[in-house]
């Protein structure tokens, strides 16, 4: 199994969920995790439990959303450290209602966030990357971009986009040796699905009635692509199931 020893990884979302517990799991290699999310104090919680697991980590507050704070965070981190050897664009938001109930500027604030956040980050860490010709780029989709329903219009359109983007950029880069995957958790119970799900009329239309796998599980996986980095899944729609990805990655065995 590769390492990820002594590794820049920047992680986007790294307060709760899926990316808290993503970090967990890649602090035990000894990489630097530079844990990000809208506040870096949200983030304190994070570090110290990477910290207590052997990896070295650093804070950063600023919105995925804004070009500006993305790419000064970026070149900020290039500077300290002089490389970023792996980007997962894990933030994202979710907002449930019809076409006709969601108004464009709430629309918007979704494709902002979960599809020009990981856009943002990409177009600032690339050319360090390219020039290197090394690197591993990770964001998070979701199957939901093939799974339309009932209130899904904003969430499943940005995952969707999401999707493309990567499979896209993919092509774009056939010709490096920089890999971008995408990755898509399955049903799992976070925080963000428990605020959604509180409205009974949201829960119903979910894809299951049971609780969500825990945040753990996907966060195995993700680890897991970072460290193996298989170039048979890079630009794929690789899902977390109880499928062939979830066995290469050491959770079900047969």
């Amino acid at each position: 199994m590769a390492s990820l020893k002594d590794k820049i990884i920047v992680l986007t979302g790294a307060s709760r969920g899926i990316g808290a517990a993503a970090a967990r799991e890649l602090a035990t290699d000894g990489a630097h995790l530079v844990l990000c999310a809208r506040s870096a104090d949200a983030c304190a919680e994070t570090k110290a439990a990477v910290e207590a697991l052997g990896a070295t980590a650093e804070v950063h507050g600023f919105e995925v959303a804004d070009f500006d704070a993305a790419k000064s965070f970026v070149d900020g981190v290039l500077a300290d450290h002089g490389r970023i050897d792996i980007l997962i664009n894990n933030a994202g938001t979710g907002l449930m209602g019809s076409v006709a109930d969601v108004k464009p500027d709430a629309y918007l604030e979704v494709l902002k966030i979960n599809v020009m956040g990981p856009y943002n980050l990409i177009s600032a860490v690339l050319p360090s990357m390219t020039a290197r010709d090394d690197g591993i780029i990770i964001n998070i989709t979701s199957a939901r971009a093939f799974i339309p329903d009932r209130f899904y219009a904003a969430y499943c359109s940005s995952k969707a986009a999401l999707l493309s983007m990567t499979q896209c950029l993919h092509y774009d880069l056939e010709d490096s040796k920089v890999k971008i995957f995408a990755l898509s958790p399955g049903f799992t119970q976070t925080d963000m699905v428990n605020d959604i799900y509180a409205n009974p009329v949201f829960r119903a239309a979910a894809l299951t009635p049971d609780q969500g796998q825990p945040p753990e599980r996907p966060a195995k996986v993700l680890a897991w692509l970072a460290r193996e980095a298989p170039a048979d899944l890079a630009g794929v729609h690789n899902q977390v199931q109880f499928n062939d990805l979830t066995r290469r990655a050491g959770i079900e065995i047969v």
